[in-house]
């Protein structure tokens, strides 16, 4: 970080770090420099559960560091899960909100919903008539691509079954996407603009959001299949299929790692009726879910003098 920049944070009536992940040590030094000076600092903590697990000594150091901080006023820390999916963030952030990507289609009043364009319309084509399963982003293994490539693999006949679209670019991942292209699925080699991947949606009948065991975080294509009413397809006890479960959303849950017991489990995955639209319920939910993450951002940057898990108890 140079200097000319540290200065501005340091010197800014009011700073929203959208991420504290990246660099710790500077969050840190910034955040408690600026509540000496009665400046108000909010950030949002994307990795809480990097402080939780089999025990290490850079882990425990790390829970202490935020233990800590969420006592020093006018610094306040939310995580991206809300408390009554990870009770045990309590310790660590003043706030649990919901993601923006679980509510950034709401526009207030609002869920909007998947447009049309040439992609989807593709896509539809090349299924012809076979469920839709997609895979959005760039190729992960962390967030399960490989696995899903040993499905293909392992089952030689469930791409005739089941379309399987990769829509994004292999980078690092070249071997996995020609394996995958090589079993049966489908690749759309490019980076799509935000009205093509929102389009997917509308054709899509379930999207993968099975993430290996280590990387068990708030996921953004879980957020938008929420918002958009699609399955997503998650990794059986991870954090997003517990989230499902509280919020009746529809999924199909995998053991990773099983490839025989997934696969069964993707041949169940059928044409979604799409005359089940957005209903109040969820529009209402999700609404909240928007309004309470601007609100309590607003609270934190004001200085609220009861604002935090000092005096705040979060969702």
């Amino acid at each position: 970080m140079s200097q000319s920049l540290r200065k501005r944070l340091l010197m800014a009536d009011r700073l929203f770090f959208a991420t504290l992940d990246d660099d710790l040590f500077s969050f840190v030094s910034i955040a408690l420099q600026r509540a000496v000076h009665r400046r108000a600092t909010v950030a949002l903590f994307l990795g809480p559960q990097s402080c939780f697990g089999a025990f290490s000594f850079k882990r425990y150091i790390k829970r202490s560091i935020f233990a800590v901080l969420k006592q020093v006023p006018r610094v306040t820390i939310a995580s991206i899960i809300p408390f009554s999916l990870a009770p045990e963030y309590r310790t660590i952030v003043n706030i649990g909100l919901y993601d923006p990507q679980w509510w950034d289609m709401h526009d207030g009043s609002a869920l909007k919903q998947p447009g049309d364009t040439s992609v989807a319309t593709r896509v539809h084509e090349m299924a012809g008539g076979r469920p839709i399963v997609c895979w959005l982003g760039a190729a992960s293994v962390r967030k399960g691509f490989a696995f899903l490539v040993d499905i293909l693999e392992a089952n030689p006949d469930i791409a005739k079954q089941v379309c399987f679209i990769f829509a994004g670019v292999g980078n690092t991942e070249q071997t996995l996407a020609s394996r995958f292209n090589a079993a049966g699925g489908i690749q759309i080699d490019r980076r799509l603009t935000d009205g093509e991947w929102q389009s997917l949606y509308g054709v899509a009948d379930a999207v993968w959001a099975c993430y290996e065991p280590m990387y068990d975080q708030a996921s953004g294509v879980f957020g938008r299949a929420l918002q958009f009413g699609v399955p997503a397809i998650v990794r059986r006890g991870s954090l997003i299929h517990t989230a499902a479960t509280k919020l009746d959303a529809s999924v199909f849950p995998l053991d990773f790692g099983d490839c025989r017991a997934a696969a069964t489990a993707l041949r169940k995955i059928s044409n979604l009726n799409r005359s089940i639209s957005t209903t109040v319920e969820r529009n209402a939910m999700i609404g909240s879910w928007r309004n309470n993450f601007i609100s309590a951002a607003l609270r934190g940057l004001n200085g609220a003098a009861d604002m935090g898990g000092r005096r705040h108890r979060g969702n």
